[in-house]
Parts: C-alpha cells; structure tokens; sequence
C-alpha cells in the first residue's frame, strides 16, 4: 500500500498509531480542574474571628530595684553595744528600740542634774517668801532662777546623750541580718545591720534619650522578674532633670507596690515601658507566612473557601502580631491548618476553643 512494505508497516507504523490512540483516550478521560476540584474533599482548618483588642506599643529597658527607704542603722558615738532588741529579719515600726549602747556614765550624771534641779526649785520656793516678806534680795532670787535654768539645760544635754545610746528605727520596715553582737566595742558609722521599707520599691531605670517624649510621669510600665517568672505593674514617679552627656541616656523611676514583700532591692528587671495604647487586630504568630518583606494570612470567605490575602504588620508581642491593613473586624483567620491549602479550596472550619 502507497509503497510501503507490509513488514514495515506491521512492525514500526502500526504500533505508532496504537500509542497514539491510547494517549488520546488517557486524556479524554481526565476530568477537567474544575471537576478534581469539586471532587476533593474539603480541608479540616481551625478559624477564628477577627476582633478589636487592646494594642500597646512599648519600650523596653533593664533596671534595678530598690527598697522605698532604705538605711544602715549605725551609731554616732563610740561606745559598747549593752543590748540587741531585734531579730535577723523582723519587721519594726518607727520609732522601735534597735540597740542600747553602754550608758551608766551619762545616767548617773543625769541624776545629779536633776537632784540640783530638785534643789533649785527648793530654794527658788524659799526665797520667793522671803521676798513676799522683804527678807532676801531681789538678785538673789534672780541668780537662782539662772541656777535653775542652767539645770534644766543640763538635764536636756544629758538626756540627748543618752539618747544617741538607744538607736531607734527611722521608719518601718525590716531590718536585714545582724552584724554585731552585745558587748562589741562600735564605731562611728560601723553598720549593725540594714533597715529596708519593702512596701512599696523604686525602680530605677534608663532609656536613650531619642525616647525623652515617650515617658511622661504617672505613666505605667510593667516590669518582669526573671528570678520570679512574674510581672508586676508600677507607674512613674520621677524623670530625671538631666540627660547623661556620655551615654546620652534619661533615668526615670518608677514606683512598685510590694505588699507580701516578694520583691527584694538589688534584684534585676526587665522593663516594658507603655508608651501608646490604641485598639487593632492582634493574630497569632504562627498564622503568619512571610516572604522576604513580604506577609500573608489565609482567611475563609462566605462560601467556605480559602483565601490568602497580603497583609501589613504592626507591633509583636510574644506568640502574637499586630496586623495594621488587609483585614477587617468579622473576618474569618485560618491560624491552623493552612499548610496545603491553595485559593479557592474548600475548607471545614472549626471554631478556636
């Protein structure tokens, strides 16, 4: 036929046009995207609805706590400790006895003073009459009336030294472990032990000054414990009225309350400074696919189909970021189950717990 040798059409031609015609019949047979689409099963995803919460952006910095008030309880005179009156952390009040230095001397010379005093009123008393009567002199009354005060004054000097020799508590608060023991010869400023007014601390803090316009007083911040695994709230008390020339940084103080005294001074904080609040979108992290520069979500739509949609991001927050625009309040977030889902897929939504 036209030529060609029946051999050669049987063994080469013939099994070409077989080829052929299988492959048309292979594709024929293939459903068409449309159809594999509505054939698969839709794809189980956990959603969630996108709401308004509270979005604060923050600053953060270190600092150190201190106690509200703190002292070494130290003497101003040199003298012998007679007694103790206080425990290794007990808590005083103002005004409390502490410590009572050796103080025999000055009582004895108290009671002289006041037994000349005693005597001075005596003679006061008896020349008083006798002026009643124009038995004594004006001035001797008058030279005793000085004796008396001179007496007076004594008393009051004595008194003060004594004083100096029982150490009382400055304010409340508790006092630290002691040092001393009774007996022990002290010195001028030799520390017996620490008083510390726990109840409320000072956090001192510093922050570069480009950031001089986000503090203001009053204002909150929240401080982390990494030796307590908490955080605690506090406010600003006090900015600084300098900036340091060598680091170019502002220290702020901030104020703590520590009712159950958990808080000790010395102890190291990580700071969050509040500097805006504002409501917006908060998704979490894991929801985000990110391309370079570029961010992405998926979302399910009305018909329970996938959508991706470009997004633009805010502030971050562990676990959790801020989307600024791409979405809306009511919008349906895909945060699980994503992985394998390409726009238009079906979807089998299950609301977040």
């Amino acid at each position: 036929m036209f030529g060609v040798d029946r051999s050669h059409f049987l063994n080469v031609i013939l099994p070409y046009f077989s080829v052929c015609s299988l492959s048309i019949s292979l594709i024929a047979c293939q459903p068409a995207p449309e159809a594999a689409a509505k054939a698969r099963p839709a794809t189980p995803v956990k959603i969630q609805t996108l709401k308004l919460e509270t979005v604060q952006s923050r600053l953060q910095a270190l600092g150190s706590l201190l106690a509200r008030e703190s002292v070494d309880i130290s003497s101003n005179v040199t003298e012998k400790i007679q007694s103790l009156h206080f425990d290794d952390g007990q808590r005083v009040k103002t005004g409390q006895l502490l410590v009572t230095l050796e103080q025999a001397e000055e009582a004895a010379q108290l009671k002289s003073a006041q037994a000349d005093l005693a005597e001075h009123e005596r003679e006061l008393k008896r020349l008083k009459g006798l002026l009643a009567k124009q038995s004594a002199a004006q001035t001797e009354y008058d030279q005793r009336q000085t004796s008396k005060l001179r007496a007076k004054s004594k008393i009051a000097e004595i008194t003060a030294l004594i004083e100096e020799r029982s150490i009382r508590a400055p304010f409340s608060g508790v006092v630290g472990l002691r040092e001393l023991s009774p007996g022990a010869l002290l010195s001028p400023g030799t520390r017996i032990t620490s008083l510390d007014d726990l109840s409320v601390m000072r956090l001192d803090f510093s922050i570069p000054s480009l950031n001089i316009s986000a503090v203001a007083l009053e204002q909150l911040i929240v401080a982390k414990s990494e030796a307590l695994n908490e955080d605690f709230n506090g406010q600003i008390s006090a900015i600084d009225s300098r900036i340091d020339p060598i680091n170019r940084s502002l220290k702020v103080r901030a104020l703590i309350k520590n009712p159950d005294g958990r808080l000790k001074p010395g102890m190291l904080m990580k700071i969050d400074l509040i500097t805006a609040e504002r409501q917006g979108i908060v998704v979490p992290e894991s929801a985000l696919q990110s391309v370079q520069l570029e961010h992405f979500i998926w979302l399910m739509d009305g018909e329970n189909k996938a959508e991706q949609r470009k997004v633009e991001i805010g502030i971050r927050k562990p676990g959790f970021v801020e989307i600024r625009s791409g979405v809306t309040v009511g919008d349906k977030l895909i945060y699980e189950g994503y992985g394998r889902l390409q726009p238009g897929m079906a979807v089998a939504p299950q609301e977040r717990d």
